[in-house]
């Protein structure tokens, strides 16, 4: 394995590579596999690969662990079985558990997270993790270290607490994870949180700079054979039943969808995904966003259709809210948020020795003055210099017209995370092209990063140029016809005392200049600093100098018109965030600023109670208060929501949230329940409210039954 050479200048930065040996375990397969309840019974996992060569990350970097942690392994034909043993000095009343929510990782309870490589390439993997409460999390490892937590698998876990401590138990079914049978070595960590104390530790990886996903810093598992994927067919049937309601209308329809999923594992590295009438009535609401900016805003990705392989299709390192080629959200759901139905589909998606592919291809429905389309997206990247990678990217395919839009673009990933000391350096660059009727033709999106994420010093240095006319149909762009510059400077400060555990400042700059080179808006923080302490809690104090430059009219909000002009103001901003280590939490934030012709004040607030481990209760709270000479409005948003966990396989939850600018309320009430691994049925009621003249008026009801099941073969 060889990496790139860095230029001279950089050379006396980076320094040479210079880490321990990681550490390691031979494993062997077991003929009589442990019951998963959570209970270490004595004798179930004799035989079992152990070891408790734990070291802590946090508050103390590489420094002995307050309390003990010891692990067992081992595996047969069809799962691979975990169980770790959480030693604690203070018994049940030291250990927090106040969640049994499936993917909640709330930084408030205790957990242990194991993380797998089943290459052995650095570059994507898995996570599982299990709360104390008995919670559930499971999520892919993307980019090398970038946990993705909308992913979900099929898998067994169990805890339970005694007077030592609390134990936890894994059962991952292989058919569950892509792997190659000719690599007998896995990568392999397994990480712990006592979270009174603040404290991480980890088996591998101790520099405190990298996250416990960080796939170059793992152990290794050898011994790994026989594994086995059966015909590596994946069966899952689906059915939804949704009843809607416009009392505005008077119309009341039901809809009725079956549909299927069809996985045929190629290679067990390697599976096609066939789609018919895909359904996503499942899918939780987006969180309320309230837009006093002139671009668009991002939200995440929901759908576990999509999310199951995203890894495979992210491109030059660009991050969630920066333009980029291909955004999964563009496919099903219209610029509104209307769903559009997806008739079929295929996907493929794996790697093939240091290939990785990504390949999707729908036909979505016919919706609005939109015909049926057929969308298409492929990505492939091949590792290169050990950590790195290159890539190729193309869509094809506009669901928002009846014209043409086809995108083509290039990425190099470039990764070292074994400089001396623990550091690493990465560095990304990309360019990407679009020929779009509805733009009016060809443009271009031109990009680069260097990172150097690492303590006490860290910094990133980012810059991209996007052309007017760059148009990709299938991706994200907030803005166009723009050049961007970011950069960004860390120093971190861990002063190990009673009271603070870390002191971060940043001191970073944003520019946007126009193709003409004209500076078109700017954002300088002078140094932030942000505080942690022992405890958990977070103090941030923030002062910012913005400046907006408008070459035409902007309707803030109807009837409030911020006319043509330069805009300079000042930004000041303090926030609280105390530990979610107790059973109750809380946040709020106040910022005070100028706005364009006048002035701005912002409000949050929130509150979290965990009651039990089975019911939680949460509220936020926002107020924006603006004054300019144009009018004055104000911008109310609160959300509230309460969650039953009856156990980690049944959940109850109701959601509202409401604004004034749409004088509306929604209500979402959701139950998730998991007969068994694979196996769920939900029940969905979005209900709506027009809230004007302070009267509820019901605005329309959706009501939807959906189960899945899943045969393997």
């Amino acid at each position: 394995m060889f990496r790139l050479p860095l230029s001279l200048a950089a050379a006396g930065l980076l320094g040479a590579a210079s880490l321990a040996a990681a550490p390691s375990l031979d494993i062997r397969t077991t003929t009589t596999p442990p019951k998963i309840d959570g209970l270490i019974s004595p004798g179930e996992w004799d035989g079992a690969a152990h070891s408790d060569a734990f070291r802590q990350i946090k508050p103390l970097e590489n420094g002995a662990p307050s309390e003990r942690t010891e692990f067992w392994i081992t595996y047969d034909a069809d799962t691979v079985y975990v169980a770790v043993r959480c030693h604690d000095s203070a018994g049940p009343a030291g250990i927090r558990a106040s969640s049994m929510q499936h993917d909640l990782d709330n930084d408030g309870d205790d957990i242990t997270r194991i993380v797998f490589d089943t290459f052995h390439r650095e570059n994507d993997g898995y996570y599982f993790a299990l709360l104390a409460g008995g919670g559930k999390i499971e999520g892919l490892i993307q980019n090398i270290d970038q946990p993705n937590p909308e992913w979900d698998a099929i898998w067994q876990g169990k805890t339970s607490i005694d007077a030592g401590g609390w134990s936890a138990e894994f059962a991952i079914p292989v058919k569950s994870l892509a792997f190659d049978p000719r690599i007998d070595t896995w990568g392999f960590n397994i990480a712990r949180a006592v979270r009174r104390k603040q404290e991480a530790m980890r088996w591998s990886g101790f520099a405190r700079n990298k996250l416990t996903t960080s796939l170059p810093d793992l152990g290794t598992l050898r011994g790994i054979a026989g594994l086995r994927q059966g015909r590596g067919i994946d069966f899952k049937p689906f059915a939804s039943l949704t009843r809607h309601s416009a009392p505005e209308f008077d119309e009341k329809k039901s809809d009725f969808k079956p549909g299927f999923d069809l996985v045929w594992h190629v290679t067990p590295s390697l599976a096609a995904t066939f789609t018919v009438n895909t359904d996503f009535a499942d899918a939780e609401v987006d969180e309320r966003q309230i837009n006093l900016g002139r671009f668009s805003l991002f939200f995440p990705e929901k759908r576990s259709f999509f999310t199951q392989d995203a890894s495979l299709f992210t491109f030059g390192g660009i991050g969630d809210e920066a333009a980029k080629p291909f955004f999964s959200r563009r496919i099903g759901l219209a610029d509104d948020g209307t769903k559009v139905d997806l008739l079929g589909g295929v996907k493929l998606t794996g790697r093939t020795g240091p290939l990785t592919l990504g390949l999707l291809d729908v036909q979505t429905d016919a919706h609005a003055a939109v015909d049926s389309r057929n969308l298409l997206v492929a990505r492939a990247a091949v590792q290169v210099l050990g950590e790195s990678s290159v890539g190729l990217i193309a869509t094809n395919g506009d669901s928002r017209t009846n014209q043409s839009n086809r995108s083509l673009g290039f990425d190099f990933n470039y990764l070292n995370s074994h400089l001396a000391g623990g550091k690493t350096f990465e560095a990304h660059t990309f360019a990407v092209g679009t020929d779009s009727a509805l733009a009016g033709g060809r443009d271009t999106d031109l990009g680069f990063s260097v990172r150097y994420p690492n303590e006490p010093f860290g910094f990133v240095v980012e810059g991209q140029r996007i052309g007017a006319r760059y148009d990709p149909a299938l991706g994200f762009v907030p803005r166009t016809g723009i050049y961007e510059s970011f950069n960004l400077l860390t120093y971190t400060w861990r002063p190990e005392n009673s009271f603070l555990n870390q002191a971060t400042l940043n001191a970073q700059a944003f520019w946007t200049f126009d193709l003409a080179g004209r500076l078109v808006s700017e954002d300088h923080d002078l140094p932030a600093l942000e505080l942690t302490t022992t405890t958990g809690d977070r103090w941030q104090v923030q002062h910012t100098r913005t400046r907006e430059r408008l070459d035409e009219p902007f309707e803030i909000t109807p009837g409030v018109v911020i006319p043509v002009g330069n805009y300079t103001w000042d930004r000041n901003q303090i926030s609280y965030n105390s530990s979610r280590s107790l059973p109750v939490s809380v946040g709020f934030l106040v910022r005070d600023q100028g706005f364009f012709t006048g002035q701005r004040r912002d409000y949050r607030a929130s509150a979290e109670w965990r009651a039990t481990k089975r019911i939680f209760v949460g509220a936020s709270w926002q107020l924006q208060q603006v004054r300019l000479p144009q009018g004055d409005f104000d911008v109310r948003l609160a959300t509230a929501k309460l969650i039953y966990t009856q156990s980690p396989d049944l959940q109850f939850s109701l959601l509202g949230q409401f604004d004034n600018l749409s004088n509306s309320l929604g209500v979402n009430f959701r139950v998730k329940w998991i007969v068994q691994p694979g196996n769920e049925i939900f029940l969905v009621v979005n209900q709506g409210y027009d809230t004007t003249g302070l009267r509820l008026r019901p605005a329309g009801t959706d009501t939807s039954v959906k189960g899945t099941w899943t045969f393997r073969f």
